[in-house]
Parts: C-alpha cells; structure tokens; sequence
C-alpha cells in the first residue's frame, strides 16, 4: 500500500481541474476507461474508472469514509447537508446490491491514526499535510484490512464552487453535467429588473466521489453538481445574491447528481451523452 500512494496527495487525489495537477492526476491514479460523454461539454466531469479490476475483484461491500480524501474540513455551512447526502449515498448503492459497512469501522480507524500521526488539517494555515495524510490514509486502510469482510473505501467530498447563471432565456447555471435555473429567496417572487447582472458569480455543491479498493488502488473517481447554494433576493430594492436558507435541501436534485456521479460504475439510462 506504501508503494500505491508514496507520490500521492490529497490535491491530485480529488482531480483538481487545474491543467497541471489534471495531468499529474492521471498519471498517478493510472485509471483506465475514461468516459467520452460530452453533454454540456465543458461541465460534464471525466469520469475514470478501472474497469478491469473491478471485473477481477468485484467490489461487494463498501464502507462511506467519514473524512474527506481532500483532507479538509467540509465547509461549516455544508455539514449538515453532507451527512443527509451520505445518508443518500448509502441508500443508492444499497438499492443497486452493494452492502455499506458500519461507518464506525472508518471513523475508529480514521481518528486513530489522527493520534498517532497528528491531524492532517492546519485551520491556521488552511494546508494539509501531504506526510501526514498519505500516513492516515495508510493506516487506516491497514486497519479495515484487518477487520476483514471490506471491499472498498469510498470517499464523498462535499465540494462549494463558482458557477454562474446564464445571460439566456432561462438563466441556466451549469456545471458538472447538470443545469439549475435561478431561485428566489422570498416565495412568490418570479421575475427582477432587466440591469440585474446574470454574469455574477454563484455558489454551487458538487459531490466528489472517489472509491478505493481496500489496498488504496484508485478503482472509480467522478463528480455529479448537486444545486445552487445561492438564491436571488430582492427585498430592500437591491436585487442581490445571498445564501440559501436551505442548503440542498431538494431531493430530487440531490439524487441527480449522485446518480451522475456514480455513472457508470452505476449506469444510468439517461446519461448526458453527446447529441442527446
């Protein structure tokens, strides 16, 4: 395991879109099966999956890591809708025949090795520890290993990025491979002035997902958007951008994305393909 992850770290495990550390990614993780989809061609997230080991080993039981593989903290505004997606998560792949292990078993392995080694996350810095992090995650792995009956480690990263609404008709933001339409912060409210600026910057969640096989060889990465986290207000008369009081709180939406992000580890009929 050592070997697998010896040149790792937590920035090119979660596939960073710069171009850079995008490359280095690929030649780290040495998947293979990268997808083709193009549907909203520069949202869409190049899946990699490593299809012959999971015909070689099939991954049946899967535990959800209670950390992030970045490392980080999810952001404070976030956790509480993590833990409801995780709930969701789990709930997917159980309908589609694989068994989630008790997430303790990570957690417990997780915070032991946080003891030995040292926390991953400098809040003062807002770094992670490259060392510290390839130590836990090793240790961790070693430990589910001697728990026995674990297939596979999954990770799913919460993640708040930039997006923007469209200037067209419908005012789209898309990302990811999904599309979202503005919303509104009061009830009722449909419509704003022509001077609102649509090039505005926005927030939007994505899910990140990242399965290991229980020896850290990278076996499924991708990512599916999730919703909006920002809202239009337009009380006072200053029509603005402010923050959802509910963050991801529509179901449907949320189940959208993780579908995506599991595709085609778990395919789905109507995935984003190019002309469709």
């Amino acid at each position: 395991m050592a070997a697998t992850l010896s040149n790792a770290t937590p920035e090119a495990c979660m596939h960073l879109t710069r171009a850079p550390l995008y490359l280095l990614l690929t030649a780290l993780l040495a998947l293979t099966g990268c997808s083709a989809a193009s549907y909203n061609a520069a949202t869409v997230f190049p899946y990699q999956i490593d299809k012959q080991s999971l015909t070689e080993q099939p991954v049946k039981r899967i535990i959800i890591a209670t950390s992030n593989l970045s490392g980080e903290p999810t952001r404070y505004h976030l956790q509480k809708a993590a833990v409801r997606i995780d709930v969701r998560v789990k709930n997917y792949l159980e309908q589609h025949g694989y068994e989630i292990a008790p997430a303790y078993l990570f957690e417990n392995a997780w915070n032991q090795a946080i003891r030995t080694y040292g926390e991953i996350y400098d809040p003062t810095t807002g770094r992670v520890d490259a060392n510290t992090w390839r130590a836990v995650m090793i240790t961790t792995a070693k430990a589910l290993q001697q728990q026995g009956g674990i297939d596979a480690i999954l990770f799913t990263d919460l993640l708040e990025q930039d997006s923007a609404h469209t200037v067209g008709l419908d005012h789209m933001a898309q990302w990811a491979g999904v599309s979202r339409k503005p919303s509104f912060a009061r009830a009722g409210e449909t419509s704003i002035t022509s001077e609102f600026d649509w090039n505005q910057s926005i927030k939007v969640a994505t899910l990140a997902v990242n399965l290991f096989s229980i020896d850290l060889k990278p076996l499924f990465s991708s990512r599916g958007g999730l919703d909006t986290l920002s809202v239009i207000d337009t009380s006072g008369g200053d029509t603005r951008y402010t923050r959802r009081k509910k963050i991801l709180a529509n179901d449907t939406q949320v189940d959208e994305g993780i579908a995506l992000a599991f595709h085609p580890l778990i395919p789905i009929d109507n995935y984003p393909v190019e002309g469709k």
